[in-house]
């Protein structure tokens, strides 16, 4: 099958485009063809046009989600939506993003939900830092996201204060990403800023938990990278992590209810997170449904099925 990706940058880090990254190499593995705009047989867009195409024929459009602030929700979704309308089908991150779809914009013609995949194959890291780190604390916790207030990095780092004060005193905060919103002298907090996909894995490999208390989050690719590396994710309620997390990890409750509404997502509820009053290890089972390969195969079903009742 011949697939063009529209409105993607392969050569991006930012988080669609890791993912299209991922599911374009594993199609081509799995003998695909990654196609240009003048041959293809189905085009995934990512979000909303970024060419124009033949509109003869089958379109998908992969959706992380919409934009639910007040004030931009009217400007920033017109392409989105317009797109939203006239797809034979779209794909949802996560039933998170699907219910907000539906209440904002209605059905689409046909949907279905596959959330964000990566490699499950476990890593080793032979860099020292790395090393010394993990001999040096009981406990690793890291946290990772291009930052802004919505991720609540603040939120992550008062957890981890919390854990280090009731039951963790010798333990580590890794804090991965571009734009770190908080920032703390503290000898146990290590700021890596942006740094390669591969290292970041490692890091996954030898941390213990992973704090992602980010509100109304779509279908985080970090949480996939580290739940990929067997490393346990506690997470928020509202949004779409805790349907990655499920048993691996622990969701803790939000203090405000969350019904869809629109919302200044920059300016985020707290989150109580002495709630969590004591952390245990967990029994890890990977999630097979994370692979990327029973991703792609899931978009390609979607494929096949949208290009036989098209």
């Amino acid at each position: 099958m011949k697939i063009h990706f529209s409105n993607v940058n392969f050569s991006s880090g930012a988080g669609p485009n890791t993912f299209a990254h991922r599911l374009a190499h594993q199609l081509s593995l799995d003998g695909h063809i990654v196609a240009d705009q003048n041959d293809y047989d189905v085009v995934l867009i990512f979000i909303e046009p970024g060419s124009k195409l033949d509109l003869n024929k089958p379109i998908i459009q992969r959706l992380d989600g919409i934009w639910f602030k007040p004030n931009e929700f009217k400007s920033k979704n017109v392409n989105i939506r317009s797109l939203y309308e006239k797809a034979n089908h779209v794909i949802f991150q996560s039933e998170f993003d699907r219910t907000m779809a539906l209440k904002h914009f209605g059905e689409p013609r046909q949907s279905s939900v596959i959330h964000n995949g990566i490699s499950l194959e476990r890593v080793k890291t032979q860099r020292e830092a790395l090393l010394e780190i993990r001999s040096r604390y009981d406990k690793v916790f890291v946290c990772s996201s291009n930052w802004h207030p919505q991720k609540r990095l603040g939120s992550n780092v008062k957890l981890w204060k919390h854990l280090r004060s009731t039951q963790f005193p010798n333990s580590c905060l890794i804090i991965m990403g571009d734009s770190p919103d908080v920032r703390i002298a503290d000898p146990n907090v290590f700021y890596t800023g942006a740094i390669p996909s591969q290292m970041c894995l490692e890091i996954y490999s030898i941390s213990d938990w992973m704090i992602h208390l980010a509100w109304a989050d779509h279908c985080p690719n970090v949480v996939c990278e580290a739940l990929s590396q067997g490393c346990p994710v506690i997470c928020a309620e509202i949004g779409g992590t805790k349907e990655l997390v499920g048993t691996n990890g622990i969701i803790l409750r939000d203090q405000e209810k969350y019904d869809f509404t629109l919302y200044d997502y920059d300016n985020p509820p707290d989150i109580d997170v002495e709630q969590l009053t004591s952390l245990s290890d967990i029994k890890f089972e990977v999630n097979q449904d994370l692979d990327i390969a029973k991703v792609a195969h899931d978009y390609v079903n979607t494929f096949e099925f949208v290009l036989k009742n098209s």
